[in-house]
């Protein structure tokens, strides 16, 4: 048996047993979704609704530090159970904000998301996982990490989103930095591999809204 074949094996039984991180993600999850839910309704609060920032924190913060297989199932769980309080809690909140009026979570549109969330969160539990190590593989998903934010800012640079957005988009830059970088010449790499970084970055967090845009 190869080695990594053996790694991978052992990553499928470790998957078998929830741990309190698992829970956690799955936590995190809900509420990162019901705070872009609440975020949807709210002026100053509305940016968020409509960026991957909140998602990429989520990641940042339940996915280091495990293994591959463990690491995909942490960011799907988090991913899916984000998607699902997102939409059925922009439900709850436009019955709070218009009593009375018909409102229904569009399932198609939900469907298609929660789609994209398991494929998201396949590879982002590659990416997310090696945040925090300090070989070679850490410091590229460190840089790949700020890359999605600063790619994100980029994407929406043409709307006036205001202070709350760049206040959160700095503390999930400040969160990835501080649980990927271990060393100043790790911290030097990271720099250095996150600015071809910020391209990908922003050609992956533009890829679901050109999908969405086709499909529906």
């Amino acid at each position: 048996m190869t080695a990594f074949a053996w790694t991978w094996g052992v990553d499928v039984l470790e998957t078998r047993r929830i741990t309190v991180s698992d829970g956690a993600a799955l936590l995190g999850g809900l509420v990162s979704g019901a705070i872009g839910a609440y975020a949807y309704y709210s002026p100053v609060l509305r940016p968020l609704a409509h960026a991957f920032t909140l998602w990429i924190a989520l990641l940042a913060a339940v996915v280091p530090g495990a293994r591959d297989g463990r690491a995909i199932a942490r960011a799907i769980v988090a991913l899916e159970a984000a998607v699902v309080a997102f939409y059925y809690g922009k439900d709850v909140m436009y019955g709070i904000k218009y009593p009375g009026m018909p409102y229904s979570v569009n399932l198609e549109q939900l469907g298609l998301w929660c789609f994209l969330a398991a494929v998201a969160g396949t590879a982002a539990g590659l990416v997310f996982g090696p945040i925090g190590r300090e070989d070679v593989r850490g410091t590229v998903s460190t840089a790949l990490a700020a890359g999605l934010l600063l790619g994100e800012v980029v994407r929406r640079s043409d709307r006036a989103d205001g202070p709350v957005f760049t206040v959160v988009t700095l503390l999930a830059l400040g969160l990835v930095l501080g649980r990927g970088i271990r060393s100043r010449s790790q911290a030097v790499r990271v720099v250095a591999w996150t600015v071809p970084m910020a391209l990908a970055g922003f050609l992956l967090v533009s890829g679901p809204d050109v999908l969405e845009q086709i499909l529906l």
